[in-house]
């Protein structure tokens, strides 16, 4: 590591070299605090690629003001995974790493994982953990996976792989290039198109994940996986159909349960909901043994929750009626 000046300040600066991704759609808002949050790392990158996917509002205009510090590339809208590949065929750095418009990092995020690609040459990809933010609300720390799972190299196969994918927020994620090769991101896939790429990589080359945490996701209300939870469980069903050689049979069944739990938790129609849960157990009625982020007991209790909705809403229908 040696040590450059830039705006009349001192920056580490490592023999690696780093392009950062940031796909932009609709964030005239939010895409200066990610630059700047690129901008002020301590270890600055080599490129800074923006790409304006066919974006209506401002946003290009914002852009702009940074100069020749950001690379900014238009394109007509393609989608999450589009402009994600777009930007990998700019990157020329020796690592990229990923950042959602939306979203934005610590100071010590590039030199952190500087250190830890330079300590462990085998390692492909690094991520770690991260905060979660409301708008305009304090931010609190992500679920973190256990201890088993951070802090180390992890070279892994099979399901684990697959689980280990999961655990991995694209916010955090930086990869060796050589690493990538020619591996992309699949159009179609989204908002679950970035699991199914981690879940290919982490087959490639070990893994580090770092418990401190380095980013933070915003969890703005209009984002895909938020406000159409259908659809990303409908793709995530499709990234396991993708995965089933890595999963095997029982892993497959397993993530198939947990996939249509998930969904069975949001979904606001009891019929619905109770035909979901129904369907999770079919595949899968055992517990989810060390899946991350599962509740306990979440299927069980969610059943009860609609097994005693329609009492509470006769409850209050009588009385409206004695009032």
């Amino acid at each position: 590591m040696v040590i450059r000046t830039i705006n009349n300040r001192s920056v580490s600066q490592c023999a690696l070299s780093v392009s950062v991704v940031i796909p932009a759609y609709n964030a005239e808002h939010t895409i200066g605090r990610a630059i700047d949050s690129v901008l002020s790392q301590t270890v600055p990158p080599l490129q800074i690629i923006v790409i304006d996917d066919g974006s209506p509002d401002r946003q290009c205009d914002v852009i702009r003001e940074y100069g020749d510090r950001v690379e900014l590339i238009r394109q007509s809208n393609g989608r999450t995974a589009s402009a994600r590949n777009t930007g990998l065929a700019h990157a020329q750095g020796d690592l990229i790493a990923f950042l959602d418009a939306d979203d934005y990092w610590e100071p010590r995020r590039l030199e952190r994982q500087h250190e830890i690609f330079e300590q462990h040459p085998e390692v492909g990809l690094v991520a770690g953990a991260y905060f979660v933010q409301e708008p305009g609300s304090e931010r609190r720390l992500a679920n973190c996976p256990h201890q088993f799972w951070t802090d180390c190299v992890l070279d892994v196969e099979g399901e684990r792989a697959f689980r280990l994918a999961m655990m991995l927020w694209t916010g955090t994620i930086t990869v060796r290039r050589e690493v990538l090769g020619d591996e992309r991101f699949v159009s179609g896939l989204e908002p679950a198109e970035d699991r199914d790429l981690w879940a290919r990589l982490v087959l490639r080359a070990p893994v580090y994940f770092a418990s401190e945490p380095l980013a933070t996701a915003v969890l703005e209300s209009g984002s895909i996986s938020r406000s159409d939870v259908a659809r990303d469980c409908s793709r995530m069903l499709a990234v396991l159909q993708r995965h089933r050689h890595t999963l095997g049979p029982a892993g497959w069944m397993r993530w198939r349960s947990h996939t249509l739990y998930r969904r069975a938790a949001l979904e606001p129609a009891r019929l619905r909901a109770l035909g979901l849960l129904a369907e999770s157990m079919l595949f899968w009625p055992l517990p989810f043994l060390g899946q991350h982020g599962m509740r306990r007991l979440g299927r069980l209790k969610r059943l009860g929750t609609l097994i005693v909705r329609p009492s509470n809403a006769r409850r209050s229908i009588h009385k409206g009626k004695a009032g």
